[in-house]
């Protein structure tokens, strides 16, 4: 029987009653808990699956070492017509998150263009949740992060020294789902390192190298380095010069100084985090609304007109025709909004030791899996 055979599938409620009751028995209530399970459970659902509800198992370990107030409520710190800074108080990124991207959209419908940022926060999951938020509201939403984790060696370093700094765009369309770019500025996300490892698969070659630079494309060797401390580290969007890696170093240096710098937020290259210690990530939210440049109908049937050009291509595989960004997603979504949520048993366990730990409710049980396949095969 297949790896894929084996993982049972849960319908999208039952996932998301899990994220909120571990949220809420880590205290989170009322709109904190909302956002932070939508953005949680939106992820699952388009198959970001390193940003969804297992995400809650990696918040779980870094809680150990303190820094997390979860019944803060993100504050406004100053603001003006068309800016605004909030801090986070410690909290979950995704309440932050959520409300500085509200935020922007409501001050870029009346100034043309926003800026909010958020500091002293955290993960707040997937940047392009966000982006779509905002391009649902019919703006362009531009959003950049600051990272907790060190894994990125700069071109000819020897050393980690940036974090993978991930930017996502949204842009309205006239009517369906918005298109929505999310992208790690480093050639691959940590936690395919951390699958890799998992499945003793080797690593595509230029993905990581160690302290001399030499690719490595051993999964465990490739783990030691970026979550055990050994020499090298995760290589910029590019890889090589040959393949632009100058290019990917710009993205994550533009990532850094919108969602860190320009926020408030560490640089966590600069100096090692102790136990306890806030992490204090930066987020960045630019909204521009075309209504009030070019006017939204517009604008949006130049977006359709370049979307349908681009689908309409011609393939190089008739049966993989052209995609929009955000097209695969959504796609995802739709099936398992059908077929339901694929969650590994490993995870469960995770997410049951959790949830007993807190003196919650584990909906995740057997008896709530829809099958232990996907229901079209």
């Amino acid at each position: 029987m297949s790896a894929a055979a084996e993982t049972p599938r849960f319908p999208e409620g039952v996932v998301r009653r899990q994220c909120a009751a571990i949220l809420a028995g880590w205290g989170l209530a009322g709109e904190n808990l909302e956002a932070s399970v939508d953005a949680l459970t939106d992820c699952d659902l388009r198959g970001i699956d390193t940003h969804g509800i297992s995400l809650l198992a990696l918040i779980s370990n870094w809680m150990k070492n303190g820094g997390y107030d979860l019944a803060v409520e993100p504050k406004i710190e100053a603001e003006g017509p068309a800016h605004a800074t909030v801090d986070a108080g410690n909290g979950l990124g995704f309440p932050a998150a959520a409300f500085a991207t509200r935020l922007a959209v409501r001050k870029a419908k009346q100034a043309g263009i926003a800026v909010t940022t958020v500091r002293r926060s955290h993960h707040f999951g997937a940047a392009g949740y966000y982006a779509r938020l905002a391009a649902r509201e019919g703006v362009i939403c531009l959003v950049a992060t600051s990272t907790k984790v060190v894994c990125v060696v700069p071109p000819g370093g020897a050393e980690p020294v940036l974090g993978t700094n991930p930017l996502a765009y949204g842009i309205p369309t006239a009517g369906g789902e918005p298109i929505v770019f999310d992208m790690a500025t480093s050639t691959a996300a940590g936690n395919k390192i951390r699958i890799h490892h998992l499945q003793d698969k080797p690593l595509p070659e230029g993905w990581v190298v160690d302290g001399e630079g030499r690719p490595v494309t051993d999964p465990h060797a490739a783990y030691r380095i970026i979550y055990g401390g050994a020499p090298g580290g995760l290589t910029a969007l590019g890889a090589t010069p040959a393949l632009g890696v100058h290019k990917g170093y710009g993205l994550a240096l533009l990532g850094h100084f919108l969602g860190g710098s320009l926020a408030g937020g560490a640089f966590n290259g600069a100096a090692r985090q102790t136990a306890g210690s806030e992490d204090n990530i930066g987020h960045c939210f630019i909204a521009i609304d075309p209504a009030l440049l070019r006017g939204f109908e517009a604008f949006t049937a130049d977006v359709g007109t370049v979307a349908g050009r681009l689908r309409g291509a011609a393939p190089v595989d008739p049966g993989r025709p052209v995609l929009m960004p955000g097209d695969i997603e959504n796609q995802v979504r739709a099936a398992r909004l059908k077929e339901g949520v694929p969650l590994a048993p490993a995870l469960l366990a995770q997410l049951s030791a959790i949830a007993k730990g807190l003196g919650v409710p584990f909906h995740l049980t057997p008896e709530a899996a829809l099958s232990d396949r996907p229901a079209s095969q």
